[in-house]
């Protein structure tokens, strides 16, 4: 890439962009459905497939989420992880309706950027800050995960709280003051470049982006190899085996929440600066939108805790072996379970 090609303004105020000529797509033609004809393209395969993925996440995982909710905001009183994970789904649920619905829509319609620039504009924006920030969190939430294994009593209710207010900025910043992410159709993929004219990658960069996924990646790789090598280490250790049980369960969760987050990085690193085959922008969205789709099934497959609390607030039940139950047995299973039990 030539460093001579000058860039668009890297701090783009959302309510801004129209004064922006890289933006201006009447210098072409006026925005409306000659771009969707001249420039889209129908993509209903990709298109409904998004449909489906974000209303199943929206309505039927809604089902699931407030449950799931329910039992990480009660468990997040007592363990600082869960707090982290309580607002990691509630940015689950708004990305899904950018990445999942609006991009399906998008899709069937034929729409490009100027097809409808202020509607295309809010969809990238929502992504782009809600990706940044499951990022952020999700560093943080293994960052929590390495610093309890460690026994280093640093993520207190009140200091979770105060990192959670600072991703919450940085997600915010992503939002409203960088270039967004433009649906494209005709690529079926999300791209900084809105397609005004010949493709022009070099120029239509967020530099912030880049940083975000390459430093969310290497950081994430780093702290995973140090959680490795801390389990190894405690596994042998008396007295530990029951607590590096339960913590593996932890990381095993969070690591299966972050694994598409680091797929979705590298794929949307590269295709906004090389071109990318169809193939590989494909692969790079659906793994953003399972990034943000598949933790309620983690949570229901793997938390035990998440499973009870789920069957109790929907009335399920479990089927109990013996009628017989002693009155010290009812006193035990009325309890709340402690933080020690909720991964096992």
């Amino acid at each position: 890439m030539t460093t001579s090609m000058p860039i668009v303004n890297q701090i783009l105020p959302i309510w801004d962009w129209p004064n922006h000529d890289e933006y201006n797509c009447s210098k072409m033609h006026t925005p409306g459905e000659w771009w969707t004809q001249e420039h889209g393209r129908q993509q209903p395969v990709f298109g409904w497939w998004s449909i489906v993925w974000g209303v199943v996440c929206e309505n039927v995982l809604q089902i699931l989420y407030f449950p799931i909710t329910i039992a990480l905001y009660e468990e997040s009183k007592r363990v600082s992880c869960y707090k982290i994970m309580l607002w990691l789904a509630v940015i689950d649920i708004i990305a899904i309706l950018s990445n999942s619905i609006f991009f399906g829509i998008l899709l069937i319609k034929g729409y490009v950027f100027c097809s409808d620039p202020w509607f295309v504009w809010l969809v990238g924006c929502i992504g782009l800050g809600m990706w940044c920030g499951a990022s952020a969190n999700c560093l943080l939430l293994v960052t929590n995960r390495l610093f309890e294994l460690l026994n280093y009593a640093h993520f207190s209710s009140r200091r979770t709280t105060q990192y959670l207010l600072l991703t919450s900025v940085y997600m915010f910043y992503f939002t409203f003051l960088t270039p967004p992410i433009f649906t494209n159709s005709k690529e079926q993929g999300m791209f900084f470049d809105p397609f005004i004219g010949p493709a022009n990658l070099e120029k239509f960069v967020n530099w912030p982006h880049t940083a975000n996924n390459l430093l969310v990646v290497m950081a994430t790789a780093v702290l995973y190899f140090s959680l490795c090598i801390v389990l190894i280490l405690k596994q042998g250790g008396d007295g530990h085996h029951k607590r590096v049980k339960q913590n593996k369960a932890i990381f095993i969760q969070a690591t299966l929440i972050c694994v598409f987050n680091v797929v979705a990085s590298l794929e949307y690193v590269y295709m906004n600066f090389f071109p990318a085959t169809p193939t590989l922008v494909e692969i790079g969205h659906i793994s953003w939108q399972l990034s943000h789709g598949a933790p309620p099934y983690i949570y229901l497959i793997l938390n035990k805790t998440v499973q009870d609390r789920t069957r109790k607030l929907l009335g399920i039940r479990r089927r109990r072996v013996n009628t017989t139950i002693t009155a010290t047995q009812t006193i035990t299973s009325s309890h709340p379970p402690t933080a020690s039990t909720f991964v096992m």
